[in-house]
Order: structure tokens, then sequence, then C-alpha cells
């Protein structure tokens, strides 16, 4: 049974990353998994300071606009 729920939490981690991918968004845990292991000095930002540097860095200040 432990088997089982471990192989569905895997296909869930996958399908997420393909959802991910497929509709554009940056992978935040990859990203904070890769500066802790090549950048350790420096410190990863939040996952909210993350996505909104990706909305900026691809919409500009428009980004933040609700209208």
């Amino acid at each position: 049974m432990r088997t089982f729920i471990q192989k569905i939490r895997q296909g869930a981690g996958v399908i997420r990353k393909i959802g991910k991918g497929v509709s554009n968004l940056p992978d935040y845990e990859s990203y904070v998994a890769h500066i802790k292991i090549h950048h350790p000095e420096v410190a990863p930002p939040t996952e909210a300071e993350f996505f909104n540097d990706f909305l900026d860095k691809k919409y500009g200040a428009s980004a933040r606009r609700c209208c």
C-alpha cells in the first residue's frame, strides 16, 4: 500500500511539472534546489518574490495591474 501511494505522489509531481512547463510557469522548487547547490551563499527568494520577479521580467510593470 505504501509503495502505491508513493507512486501516486510521484505521478502527481510529474503531472504538475508538465503542467507548469506547458503553461510556461517556472518551477520554484527546482530553482531553490539549484540555488542551494550551486550558490549556497545566496539566500533564495520567497515563492511570492520569485513569481513576482518572473511576471515583471515577462510582462513588465503592467503585470501587477488588475484591470
